[in-house]
């Protein structure tokens, strides 16, 4: 895997991990990571993509891991901004089109940068993160201060307390949230972000670092390096994402009632507490993204890409062999 950083014409400073295509070259995919995550997430499904002749490209998003932390505003943080991010690198790389796979929050900018960059992205699939069609005539944000139910974590977010608890100790607020949902601890891990405002806190209540084991599916080394990836970036960036709902929505007004015609995929997960399956029907999303690919694995949660890493992998690549292989006239700047 190869490192590097590059300097973005949005202005940003970004660290970008590739692989090169194994044989035949069929394009270039480009995977985004989520809360509270980075470029780290894809690392079982990266040498597959590459062996199936993909240019994988997985930068850290802004706000994360060895990529730049603007910290001056939340508002550095919109969804306007992430996406200038991503026809940076794009330009840095000289490609001109990708397809774009994205988990959690990075699912919602693959969403994004498809609809509002259609010329850039050749196929678009998301892990967990169902696309939300916008309404203009209805502020989510609005609703979701009322009515925030399974997402009160996202009212937490808002808040400096919350960024001062999860940077108290990087590695405990690791081991609390990416955990898998086979081991017996997981429903009182799920919880705690179901009434973290009640509670004052998101980890409030959980078991304290002495007695909270590590989950089974990040080894020692791993969460060494996560804790050590959010020593150095803090946790400002990546609560910013939660804090532009409203700012995302004035933005992407003028989409509303545009569909994503790409070839798109959406893995879900049975155990997902938040991003639920259901909401694939409930957004009625078949009828918003017409050549959607929808694909299920029960037995997991929302960190699925980590917890059941072989059969998201196989998934994917499955759905990945059935798009069209791009020249590299067409691929590249």
């Amino acid at each position: 895997m190869a490192h590097s950083r590059l300097l973005l014409s949005s202005g940003l400073q970004m660290h970008v991990v590739q692989l090169p295509a194994v044989g035949e070259a069929r394009g270039t995919v480009l995977c985004l990571h989520g809360f509270p995550d980075t470029w780290f997430g894809w690392r079982h499904q990266m040498p597959a993509f590459s062996q199936r002749g993909w240019h994988v490209v997985v930068p850290d998003l802004r706000g994360y891991g060895e990529t730049e932390v603007p910290k001056e505003s939340p508002a550095q943080y919109q969804m306007k901004e992430l996406c200038e991010d991503l026809l940076g690198l794009l330009e840095a790389l000289l490609l001109r089109r990708v397809v774009v796979l994205g988990h959690d929050w990075g699912g919602s900018l693959a969403w994004t940068f498809a609809l509002q960059f259609p010329q850039r992205v050749t196929a678009v699939g998301a892990v967990c993160t169902p696309f939300f069609p916008n309404n203009p005539a209805k502020n989510p944000w609005h609703s979701m201060r009322e009515k925030p139910g399974r997402f009160d974590y996202q009212m937490w977010f808002q808040n400096a307390e919350a960024e001062a608890e999860l940077s108290e100790d990087p590695e405990y607020t690791v081991k609390c949230i990416i955990r898998g949902t086979g081991e017996k601890e997981a429903s009182t891990f799920n919880e705690a972000f179901a009434s973290p405002t009640e509670r004052g806190g998101l980890l409030k209540g959980l078991p304290p670092k002495e007695l909270c084991p590590r989950s089974e599916i990040l080894s020692e080394e791993e969460l060494r390096y996560y804790a050590a990836q959010f020593r150095r970036s803090g946790f400002f960036g990546g609560l910013s994402w939660y804090r532009n709902v409203e700012r995302n929505w004035q933005w992407m007004r003028s989409t509303a009632g545009q569909k994503i015609q790409q070839a798109a995929f959406i893995l879900t997960a049975g155990r997902d507490p938040t991003l639920r399956a259901s909401m694939v029907d409930s957004l009625k999303m078949k009828d918003w993204v017409p050549r959607l690919r929808h694909v299920h694995i029960e037995d997991a949660g929302h960190w699925v890409l980590q917890e059941a890493p072989k059969e998201a992998t196989t998934l994917i690549c499955e759905w990945l062999d059935h798009l069209p292989s791009e020249s590299a006239t067409m691929a590249r700047l």
